[in-house]
């Protein structure tokens, strides 16, 4: 597998300081527009400002360290992803890292998403974690547009103690959900595989109803009935048994699909992005684990 210090975000988010003021970090993601100018596209709100206000409020409730902001699709979607300090480590050097992501999908910025990912140190690949958190919550810092000096209030907006206490369970929810799933991880770790139950593996997840009985046929047959994502998959296991004879996994398995859905998939860095968090890519994913589970 050909390993990167890319993060997946490479080149779309900027690294921020949590002592950042919500404009400061704004204008280092250069999503300030709403405060420089007022473009006659663009929604005439303080939906940016006001969304940053409300990432800084709920990682501090939740005791996450932010670390990235970004935006996609043309700004029309604002994201802020924070570190939960809730990391472990398979087989001695294989380092993974929870973190909550806070997204705004919306031009009125007025329901936020939130998400628990995973992402695996040695090669950024990110994996959806479900919990039974609530999905999404509102942002309680939106306002409508004033044309007039100032924009807005600079002083920062703390959350009340009912709203600390909402953002705190769904936290506290988040990390019991990662914190399971690194038992999962190990199991999945601890589980050796080979070739033919790889290549069933591959061809379950991205074409499911092409084949049913893989150790059947050979090599030749595989590369003849895969497809494009199949292929990439199948390619991308066998970097790892080359590097690593004898220990393939069905962890290795299931960060071979990650990896190809986070650096090699969709057109674009922005594309990859948003369909490993949002889109069918997200969902292809949670299958994997769950096939990858069920070897």
């Amino acid at each position: 597998m050909d390993t990167t210090n890319q993060k997946p975000w490479h080149g779309i988010g900027v690294e921020v300081d949590a002592n950042f003021s919500s404009r400061e970090m704004l204008y280092k993601a250069k999503l300030d527009w709403e405060v420089s100018k007022i473009p006659s596209q663009r929604p005439k709100s303080y939906g940016n400002q006001e969304t940053m206000r409300f990432f800084k409020g709920f990682f501090e409730a939740g005791e996450a360290d932010i670390e990235t902001i970004g935006s996609l699709d043309g700004a029309r979607i604002l994201w802020g992803l924070a570190r939960l300090n809730l990391d472990f480590t398979l087989g001695g050097e294989d380092k993974v890292k929870g973190y909550v992501l806070l997204a705004s999908r919306n031009e009125s910025r007025e329901k936020i998403e939130v998400l628990f990912i995973t992402v695996r140190e040695s090669c950024h690949n990110m994996l959806p974690i479900a919990s039974k958190a609530k999905p999404h919550i509102k942002n309680i810092f939106r306002r409508t547009f004033n044309p007039s000096f100032p924009f807005m209030n600079q002083k920062p907006q703390n959350f009340d103690d009912e709203m600390n206490k909402k953002v705190a369970a769904m936290v506290k929810l988040g990390r019991e959900a990662i914190s399971n799933f690194a038992t999962d991880a190990q199991r999945l770790a601890d589980k050796k595989v080979d070739t033919p139950i790889a290549w069933q593996y591959m061809f379950n997840v991205f074409q499911p109803e092409t084949i049913k009985n893989i150790p059947s046929i050979g090599e030749k047959e595989v590369a003849e009935l895969a497809e494009k994502n199949t292929k990439l998959a199948i390619e991308t296991l066998s970097q790892v048994s080359e590097q690593h004879p004898g220990e393939m996994t069905a962890w290795g398995l299931l960060n071979a699909v990650t990896h190809i859905i986070d650096h090699r998939l969709g057109s674009n860095q922005d594309s990859r992005l948003r369909q490993a968090w949002f889109g069918s890519n997200a969902k292809l994913k949670t299958r994997a684990l769950e096939l990858a589970l069920a070897i």
